[in-house]
């Protein structure tokens, strides 16, 4: 829940975005049977993206969050489960360990506990958006991004990235979105050490810092562990102990700088192999469950379930995947009566890289239905 509360202030998603287009990755997996973007079994590469509270690499440009209750894909509705672990959704197709630690791998960061199930929740968006990137020689990517929404503030952003491709692991990076009413969200990213990443966002406004996160974690060869600060409002221990090949436990303690009934305490296990993945986070806020399964090569389902002891709250969530080479198809339905859908697909081209996406979705008990469209092309 006091990720929830954050979100509201930063939206990371926009930001790390422009990061896949230094290489410009696909948004399709291919379909390779048990490769790791199909089977459930392994979490999500080790944090080489934002963290892991950023969105997948592979989510096409014109997402456009909607701050309203008309929306699929971002759960912690409840407030319960580990923090950080309904917006990681990182790309789990890569297999480069970026020089760390078996425990990169496995058993991985705490907050991607549950990835393997959320990671096929489609990302709905409203309204169209046409983004493009281009990538210089000097590690540099320039990005011009315009939205055009009812619902979300739409309008041009600039966008502007550094990244050391030379590098293995791609580090330092910095990344900057900036919008022409004055409002800039960096994030920078450093390895002091092989086993380590610090992560820095914020956020500026009004000519003032208005919201600041740091984020570090640690890798070892059979645990991994993250210290997570936002603002002045809380911060947040993880550590997650890899005790079998397929089982891992873990636990996670929040403190919050005023109002200590929102402080908590919960533990955390997953059990997963190549075909399926089981999650769950237990605490005094409450239970969160997840399950994924890779029905076939192309094909996996998910099934979520949130619990919110304090505020008396379910939410049942059911997913899937559906992709080829040239495009995915994900959908989700909850029980708050949400159904969304989106589809990405690869376009051509020699000299530029083009991928557009469709999203549609239903909200039944407001009779309200969001439609977006967006493209987005990589200069190379």
């Amino acid at each position: 829940m006091s990720l929830l509360l954050y979100k509201k202030k930063l939206d990371l998603p926009s930001l790390y975005n422009l990061l896949r287009f230094v290489s410009f990755e696909k948004i399709y997996a291919k379909s390779k049977p048990c490769s790791p973007t199909n089977s459930p079994r392994k979490d999500p590469t080790p944090d080489r993206y934002a963290g892991g509270d950023a969105s997948s690499p592979r989510k096409c440009e014109c997402t456009v969050r909607d701050n309203s209750k008309t929306t699929t894909g971002d759960r912690g509705k409840t407030g319960a489960g580990v923090t950080g672990s309904r917006t990681g959704r990182v790309c789990p197709g890569h297999k480069d360990p970026g020089g760390l630690p078996a425990g990169a791998s496995n058993p991985g960061l705490l907050r991607h506990i549950h990835n393997a199930a959320r990671y096929r929740l489609p990302q709905c968006f409203e309204g169209a958006c046409v983004s493009v990137k281009q990538g210089a020689s000097n590690n540099w990517v320039l990005g011009h991004t315009l939205s055009f929404s009812s619902v979300s503030p739409g309008g041009y952003k600039l966008l502007l990235s550094y990244v050391d491709k030379n590098k293995p692991v791609g580090l330092p990076y910095f990344i900057m979105e900036a919008a022409p009413g004055g409002q800039i969200s960096c994030e920078m990213r450093v390895g002091p050490t092989q086993g380590t990443r610090a992560t820095v966002v914020t956020q500026i406004g009004d000519g003032e810092f208005y919201s600041f996160e740091s984020i570090f974690d640690a890798y070892f060869n059979s645990f991994t562990a993250s210290v997570i600060a936002v603002n002045r409002e809380f911060i947040a221990l993880h550590y997650l102990q890899a005790v079998t090949e397929q089982l891992s436990l873990g636990a996670e303690i929040v403190a919050r700088g005023y109002g200590a009934e929102l402080s908590s305490a919960s533990g955390a296990g997953r059990w997963a192999n190549d075909d399926h993945s089981i999650s769950a986070t237990l605490g005094n806020r409450g239970l969160d469950l997840c399950y994924a399964r890779a029905l076939k090569p192309f094909l996996t389902v998910a099934a979520m379930l949130e619990v919110g002891f304090s505020i008396r709250r379910a939410v049942a969530t059911l997913a899937y995947e559906w992709h080829t080479d040239d495009w995915t198809v994900r959908g989700s339905a909850d029980s708050d009566g949400l159904v969304g859908a989106t589809l990405q697909r690869t376009l051509g081209g020699k000299r530029a890289q083009l991928a557009c996406a469709i999203s549609a979705l239903l909200n039944h008990p407001n009779d309200k239905f969001r439609l977006g469209f967006g493209v987005t092309a990589a200069i190379i």
